[in-house]
């Protein structure tokens, strides 16, 4: 599975001018599947759906709040620990499970150790990764993405309280306030309690977020980009050769393509799409050495490969070297588009979002940029596909049942208690070579 992977982005679905050989070599060997559509458009959801067969609405994942992804490893939201996945059922046959790559689904409830979300929870029998996604803050040098707009309102609210303060120390220094030192200090240690209590989560966030795991133990904190690649690799044929003579399970998630964009040496300045292009270029190379690795072994008779990306490319992410993000196909229906103009991940949500009824239909496969709604003067089936979505939202919104939120904002703020940690926390730091 890729992250974040246009279906336009492929050579097997049209795209010649990024070269992707080996899923494209899948794609002629085996089966296409043109209409297998991911079930939300950001990753927690998208990727809860995939293991568990359900909608994420059905699992507290599918939230249209301010929140849609798991923000922070040390909150407490993720993947229900009483949900099927087909690990699990694949575990109950006799196959050894693992998943090597990202997770973003969670790792534990009430506390550090309890693993409640984790994939060894989940019917992986091994798990090496990120048990968080990449975010811009994981790479040296990019601005904070992490709930942006927040953090810049806490700063603006955290400035004028700390004029405030300082207004009254010199007020009481230059005799114009009568108040007592003992209620200044304690405004000031009120002050800065409060400012650190948002500040160190925010401040901490490549720390304590972008991590590596092997199972439960955390290996890597912060992550090394610059060596991820041929780690991921290493642990996911290693995976295959251990297991080469039983059943066994490997879900290969990559980082790929998510942004920030990170890439190997050997393929940077190589596509004739700028960094994305070399991204891509990068995780077909990946997938490659994962056929090559099952042929070696002899295990290409009994052995089914599954590729897919959890979800739409992000067509509207941009920054000062161009285009960094996927191109869509296939239909799409909007009930609400969002109105994003760029540089990081886009959340629908409020007034970002422009609700639509009756909802709008573009044919991505000529419109990928999906600029041109189709109407009935351009489609004559296009009332026919309209009828037949709104039958089918209603009969699916009876069919849900109220679960816990498990992107609400109890469940998602950072708790120190709940953060992985490799020594001991706060000083959270290892390298793994």
């Amino acid at each position: 599975m890729t992250d974040d992977l246009g279906i336009g982005d492929i050579g097997c679905y049209g795209n010649d001018t990024i070269r992707t050989p080996n899923i494209d070599q899948l794609a002629q060997e085996g089966v296409k599947l043109t209409q297998h559509i991911a079930a939300a458009p950001l990753c927690t959801p998208s990727r809860a759906a995939f293991m568990t067969g359900r909608y994420a609405v059905r699992l507290g994942l599918g939230s249209t709040g301010r929140v849609q992804v798991v923000l922070f490893l040390g909150a407490s939201g993720g993947l229900p620990a009483n949900e099927t996945t087909f690990a699990k059922l694949l575990q109950k046959q006799g196959y050894t499970t693992g998943i090597v790559g990202k997770w973003h689904l969670g790792v534990s409830c009430r506390n550090r150790n309890d693993y409640c979300h984790h994939p060894n929870n989940h019917g992986f029998d091994y798990f090496y990764g990120l048990p968080f996604t990449l975010f811009n803050d994981c790479k040296p040098g990019n601005s904070s993405e992490v709930l942006g707009d927040i953090q810049q309102l806490l700063w603006q609210i955290f400035t004028l309280l700390a004029l405030a303060v300082l207004t009254v120390i010199l007020a009481k220094i230059n005799g114009l306030l009568e108040i007592s030192w003992k209620m200044l200090m304690f405004l000031v240690s009120v002050y800065i309690l409060g400012f650190l209590t948002w500040y160190i989560p925010f401040a901490f966030l490549r720390t304590w977020n972008c991590i590596l795991m092997r199972n439960q133990d955390v290996v890597e904190q912060p992550i090394n980009l610059d060596t991820l690649t041929e780690k991921l690799m290493k642990e996911a044929e290693q995976f295959v050769e251990r297991n080469k003579n039983k059943p066994f399970l490997l879900f290969l998630s990559l980082p790929h393509v998510h942004t920030p964009l990170f890439i190997s040496k050997q393929f940077a300045g190589k596509s004739k799409h700028g960094l994305y292009g070399d991204n891509v270029e990068e995780a077909d190379w990946m997938i490659g050495k994962m056929v090559s690795t099952v042929e070696r072994l002899n295990l290409s008779e009994r052995t089914l490969m599954y590729f897919t990306s959890d979800h739409g490319g992000d067509i509207w992410i941009s920054n000062s070297q161009g285009h960094i993000g996927g191109w869509n196909g296939i239909y799409r229906v909007h009930f609400f588009t969002p109105n994003c103009n760029g540089t990081q991940a886009c959340l629908c949500h409020g007034d970002i979002v422009t609700r639509h009824n009756p909802p709008l239909i573009f044919d991505v496969t000529s419109d990928p940029a999906e600029m041109m709604p189709l109407t009935a003067g351009t489609d004559a089936r296009h009332s026919e596909v309209l009828q037949r979505v709104q039958n089918a939202v209603q009969a699916h919104q009876q069919t849900l049942v109220p679960s816990e939120n498990q992107l609400s904002w109890q469940n998602t703020l950072w708790k120190p208690w709940l953060q992985p940690c490799c020594g001991v926390f706060p000083f959270c730091s290892c390298l793994e070579t």
